[in-house]
């Protein structure tokens, strides 16, 4: 029995740590594209002006 919840443990830990690198994914893919459509846009109110 001792052995199954140290399993349990085991794998809730691994979900988590899973959880936190796919979090860490998403917050990098959206500074990237934040950054993206901010340099796009710059670009756009630059021709603009100019």
């Amino acid at each position: 029995m001792a052995k199954s919840e140290h399993d349990a443990q085991k794998a809730s830990e691994q979900a988590a740590k899973i959880a936190m690198m796919r979090r860490r994914n998403l917050v990098m893919l959206g500074v990237v594209l934040g950054l993206a459509v901010l340099f796009f846009v710059i670009t756009i109110v630059k021709m603009s002006t100019a």
